[in-house]
């Protein structure tokens, strides 16, 4: 059995913003699933799993993020929500032709390039002015919860 992964996530792939990270870690983690089915000869049977997934997962991540941006002042916001857009509906065109083709490395390869090309290079323009707002925010009080902690 191949449990190779497609996307080995590294240090180097953190923004330096927790809440980003770790929705990205998330992504990461549907991409590898779908990777690891379609090794197994069942990537069909869960291709539409994973765009259920992705689309829900990325909205939510890509509404987290444009708020990060507008509340930092990111200057380039506009042009990173249409980046976003682009991206949804690339996503979807892309998922259903994978789908229609009965062929999930299609949209497995898709995943790996915006990976690639939009979180570990777009995502990265951002970065310093997004971290510097969310450093200079309040920390966390007695509601956030640490992994470990009762």
């Amino acid at each position: 059995m191949n449990c190779s992964l497609v996307i080995q996530w590294k240090d180097v792939n953190n923004l330096g913003i927790p809440l980003i990270d770790d929705q990205h870690r998330g992504i990461v983690s549907v991409i590898n699933s779908l990777g690891f089915f379609v090794r197994q000869d069942k990537g069909e049977y869960f291709l539409t799993t994973a765009f259920a997934m992705m689309d829900c997962y990325t909205k939510l991540h890509f509404s987290t993020e444009e708020e990060l941006l507008r509340a930092a002042g990111y200057e380039g916001l506009d042009e990173h929500r249409r980046l976003h857009g682009d991206l949804i509906r690339e996503s979807f065109f892309t998922a259903s032709e994978s789908v229609r083709l009965c062929d999930p490395d299609i949209y497995l390869r898709f995943l790996k390039v915006w990976w690639m090309e939009h979180i570990n290079k777009c995502d990265r323009q951002y970065a310093t002015v997004v971290a510097d707002y969310v450093s200079r925010l309040a920390p966390c009080e007695a509601d956030c919860v640490t992994v470990g902690e009762a």
